[in-house]
């Protein structure tokens, strides 16, 4: 028999029987996706879109031939089918927004910048095949991405406003950074960058590394191309679908090295030879940090040879194969922050040390966000993709069509179960929650009426409010 996890810790399970109405209130909590006695990392996918994703996954499954032949299967089919297209309709779907290019592209997913048709808002929206993620489950992270994405609050970290899905892919909608990525800002400067350039971008970069480790993630793919710069000039960090959730020992269990070669740290490189069982820690993506800083100054990474054996060999032995040119000249300061990053792991500095390193101490930590940027892009539009340098067309992992089982069942979509999101319906959601708390039901209904129309003018407001600093910056740009 299958045991409740959550909610064991209530003191009232051990003694008289809760009350029917309190059992509702901690009911609903499991529909907003947030049981009790669970922190922000513990959050439960059991959300409004997760019991919905499973149910459009219960009725596909239900409609298919072989299971239509049982009676009460077909009638569960003719029974909900009405409901199910209506509800169907009302989720977020690709037809909802028109494509305007194309930013980036890979082997699991490609990015475009897209326009919400009814709002005419842009977005970034990012697409993933299905069959592609399944198939390379134990390097393509998809969940992870899409937890991070929905639960951050960081001004590092792109809003995400919707994830949906349809039979071959999985879509994540977010806010578009029209800055271009940090690899087209090194090639405007002919790769290389100033020291104070550099301190301002990796000072971000810093702060940016340590919102996703406080989340409980490792990155894990920590390079130029995944490093944004918003219209205002500050860094977003994106791409999570490479992170792993670090355990109660902030460790992270691997079985194959996760991440781009050139930028990977020795200790991620040894699971290969650690039968399944590697592990490491967040000391990684600090390494990673290190080598974009080398490669800030030097304008080439500091490890790379021709193949990825060639580079890995060369991370393995850093010691010998880590050289400083002559040219440009680098301060000993910069110098000493990179050799105390691509270093052991025990003698890496972690974040607490970098903050604390002479190359940041002109750095205000608390208001770098309030500083100017180096560089503010210059946009013509709210889909300018001018920043960015075309990006490489890679074919994706082809996929192949449903085998179903003999029994007509697949279950290729129970993975996918819980990925769904919308921002709306989180404050939608977060108001309940307050009105869930009052004494009685009856007493304030129209106390919940006035909460939901108030929070939905509170979020009108503040979209206003964004919308106009978005004005006031190009404003002030154009008169510059």
């Amino acid at each position: 028999m299958l045991k409740f996890k959550y909610g064991a810790r209530n003191p009232l399970d051990a003694g008289a029987a809760e009350p029917i109405a309190s059992r509702a209130s901690r009911l609903n909590l499991f529909f907003q996706g947030k049981p009790p006695f669970m922190t922000q990392q513990q959050m439960s996918p059991l959300s409004r879109e997760g019991i919905l994703d499973a149910l459009f996954v219960l009725f596909e499954e239900c409609s298919q031939p072989a299971l239509m032949k049982i009676k009460h299967v077909s009638n569960f089919v003719r029974k909900y089918s009405d409901t199910i297209a209506e509800l169907q309709e009302l989720q977020p779907s690709a037809k909802d927004f028109e494509v305007r290019s194309l930013v980036g592209c890979g082997h699991f997913a490609e990015v475009q910048v897209v326009r919400e048709k009814a709002t005419g808002d842009i977005h970034a929206m990012k697409v993933m095949k299905k069959k592609a993620l399944l198939a390379q489950e134990q390097v393509s992270f998809f969940e992870e991405e899409r937890n991070i994405l929905s639960r951050s609050t960081s001004p590092w970290i792109p809003q995400l406003q919707y994830a949906f899905q349809d039979k071959n892919h999985l879509y994540l909608v977010m806010e578009y950074q029209p800055g271009g990525d940090l690899l087209s800002l090194l090639n405007r400067y002919e790769d290389q960058l100033d020291e104070n350039l550099i301190q301002f971008y990796l000072a971000e970069l810093i702060l940016a590394v340590h919102s996703v480790h406080q989340m409980g993630y490792v990155h894990r793919d920590i390079k130029p191309e995944n490093i944004l710069i918003d219209r205002t000039g500050h860094i977003k960090l994106v791409d999570f679908g490479s992170a792993a959730k670090m355990n109660s020992n902030k460790m992270v269990n691997a079985r194959l090295p996760i991440g781009t070669p050139d930028y990977m740290a020795p200790e991620v490189l040894t699971v290969m030879n650690a039968d399944g069982k590697g592990t490491y820690g967040l000391d990684c993506d600090w390494w990673s940090v290190g080598v974009i800083a080398y490669e800030m100054i030097y304008g080439r990474s500091p490890f790379a040879e021709g193949t990825s054996a060639r580079t890995f060999n060369n991370i393995m032995n850093f010691q010998r194969f880590l050289k400083f040119p002559d040219d440009p000249k680098v301060s000993s300061d910069f110098l000493d922050l990179i050799q105390s990053l691509l270093c052991g792991q025990k003698e890496r500095l972690k974040f607490e040390g970098l903050c604390c390193h002479p190359f940041f101490s002109k750095i205000d930590w608390n208001n770098i966000r309030n500083s100017p940027p180096p560089f503010v892009p210059t946009l013509k539009s709210d889909d300018d993709t001018s920043n960015f340098d075309e990006p490489e067309k890679n074919s994706w992992v082809s996929s192949s069509p449903c085998q179903l089982s003999p029994s007509g069942f697949s279950g290729e979509e129970l993975p996918f179960v819980g990925f769904s999101y919308s921002k709306a319906l989180g404050i939608l959601g977060r108001s309940e929650s307050v009105v869930s708390g009052l004494d009685s039901p009856a007493k304030t209904s129209s106390m919940e009426k006035k909460l939901l129309i108030k929070s939905k003018e509170l979020q009108d407001s503040q979209d206003k409010c964004h919308k106009m600093e978005q004005e006031m910056t190009r404003l002030h740009r154009r008169v510059s």
